[in-house]
């Protein structure tokens, strides 16, 4: 793996995969690898990230990952730094910990953020120093491992209010890139989700499927608070659950919005339509519109929303504008006696 297999195309990931590029092209020529610092949201990708790291600029060494939050704070240190025979009383042999595993690799610290505070200075000290003193014994180790920490919480609002040491945020986050939220990259959801139904059709052995139109623009409407993670859960999902060769939006089975059931007051006393629905009401009359306005060209009444045509497609079918054939509900009448044809029908725009 390597940073061009970070898939996408919008400016966010782009940019990643730049700097990146450019990072391990010049580690070739240093003494030591700077540690790197991956931030973002749960399901972003920061473990895919670090991996392409590792795999592109120190293929050959071992990919050594922990993840802080996961092991008890009393068998961390053990963990980490390893342990001398009879340090402890279950300490019956010795043990070198995963910091030294990761020798001539790299060392993967998942959820940094949760590091026990007890730990920190050990950890900074290691870092300065490139080596490890086991616990009981009485000299250290040195080791080469390229360094890359994540964390999915502002770090430096930590630091701030006494949860995370200043000096081991600053030695970490000498190089810092932020993994955008999916919802940041709607240009990408779709190579997404075409690469993880390639990877589940392979995985499960299933006939060739693909994503029908409607379920195209169903996957581009949600908000996706799991970000990439949750993406390729529901295309597993929905791969598997699929009977046909073309996957639609029900098989991806992703919920409705909240229904906001609760009104506004306004002056007199009388109550206001339910958020919901006035939001409901105006989008339907913008959709509504928005084709007459770019003289029936559908296409051109998505760019001019700011939507995909295929999100454009499924939002009018939603709201219920639009037929199974894509033709307007509508006004379609009188659309045929002023034109003699149906310029609003979206069956027939060209994409």
């Amino acid at each position: 793996m390597t940073p061009d297999t970070l898939i996408g195309e919008s400016a966010g990931i782009v940019s990643i995969r730049e700097k990146l590029t450019r990072l391990i092209d010049a580690a070739a020529t240093f003494h030591r690898a700077p540690a790197i610092l991956l931030c973002g949201e749960t399901g972003t990708g920061k473990g895919l990230v670090a991996r392409s790291i590792h795999d592109a600029g120190r293929p050959q060494g071992p990919f050594v990952d922990l993840d802080c939050a996961a092991i008890p704070e009393t068998l961390l240190e053990a963990e980490l730094f390893g342990v001398e025979r009879g340090a402890f009383t279950d300490a019956k042999q010795t043990k070198p910990g995963l910091f030294r595993a990761a020798h001539g690799g790299t060392l993967f610290l998942d959820e940094i953020g949760l590091l026990p505070k007890g730990l920190q200075g050990k950890l900074l000290k290691s870092l300065e120093s490139r080596s490890v003193r086991r616990l009981g014994a009485t000299r250290a180790e040195a080791v080469d491992a390229w360094i890359v920490a994540a964390t999915n919480e502002d770090l430096a609002g930590a630091v701030k209010e006494g949860r995370f040491r200043p000096d081991l945020y600053h030695r970490l986050a000498g190089i810092t890139l932020t993994l955008p939220p999916l919802r940041a990259r709607s240009h990408d959801i779709l190579l997404l989700a075409d690469r993880f139904l390639h990877t589940t059709c392979t995985a499960y052995a299933l006939s060739k499927k693909t994503l029908g139109a409607d379920a195209q623009a169903a996957l581009l409407s949600h908000s996706w608070p799991g970000n990439v993670r949750k993406l390729a859960n529901v295309i597993e999902r929905a791969a598997l659950l699929s009977a046909g060769p073309v996957i639609d939006p029900l098989a991806l089975s992703l919920p409705e919005p909240e229904r906001l059931g609760s009104r506004l007051s306004v002056p007199g006393g009388a109550a206001a339509p339910p958020i919901k629905e006035s939001i409901s009401s105006f989008e339907r009359a913008q959709l509504l519109e928005a084709p007459r306005g770019a003289d029936g060209n559908v296409a051109r009444a998505a760019r001019h929303l700011g939507l995909p045509r295929t999100t454009l497609r499924y939002r009018m079918i939603r709201l219920g504008l639009i037929d199974d054939s894509g033709s307007l509900l509508e006004n379609r009448a009188s659309a045929h006696d002023r034109s003699g044809s149906c310029r609003h029908c979206l069956a027939h725009e060209p994409d």
